[in-house]
């Protein structure tokens, strides 16, 4: 009997767990316009440095005492030279879909993105979801990014001004609050 209950509480652990690391609730707004993959403090990209992408070929952590705001979403910066390029140039380095997964909007989802997992392509960056979902977007890439930049439009439309959280199957609602 204790046997059970012991492997039943390790499995109730995993699962609330499980749900904590990969079903996060980050706020997500339209605001004047954008929406924006941005979390509860309105920072994007979980933090990281979107110029290091392109600067450093990798995802680095930024600092919240390099930060710029662009489209309703703050940036966070690994340097003050990186700041500054942002700040120059922000439409060369923020990231498509308003850090949205590229695969979900170009099948007209929204989901949230691991930061690790990205891809430059004509300048662009582009974050996804899961390894899965990058797999499926590079299948066939021309007609996923054309099918993404198809629907960012509407998908924008569709939650201007709403705020959007995930629910427990990781699909975008509509919040009253």
């Amino acid at each position: 009997m204790k046997k059970i209950l012991l492997i039943s509480l390790i499995a109730v652990v995993t699962i609330v767990a499980t749900y904590l690391l990969f079903f996060k609730e980050p706020t997500f707004k339209a605001k004047g316009g954008y929406l924006n993959n941005i979390n509860e403090k309105g920072v994007i990209i979980e933090g990281y440095d979107p110029v290091a992408y392109f600067t450093d070929n990798k995802p680095v952590k930024g600092d919240p005492k390099f930060a710029a705001e662009y489209n309703g979403a703050t940036y966070w910066f690994a340097s003050a030279d990186h700041e500054q390029l942002f700040k120059s140039q922000p439409q060369n380095y923020a990231p498509q879909y308003g850090a949205f997964c590229g695969y979900a909007v170009s099948i007209g989802k929204l989901r949230p993105v691991d930061p690790t997992i990205y891809q430059i392509e004509n300048g662009r960056l582009i974050l996804q979801h899961t390894k899965e979902a990058y797999d499926l977007f590079n299948k066939d890439f021309k007609t996923s990014i054309k099918k993404a930049d198809q629907n960012w439009p509407a998908i924008v439309a569709n939650h201007l001004g709403k705020p959007v959280k995930y629910d427990e199957k990781g699909k975008p609602t509509a919040s009253s609050n």
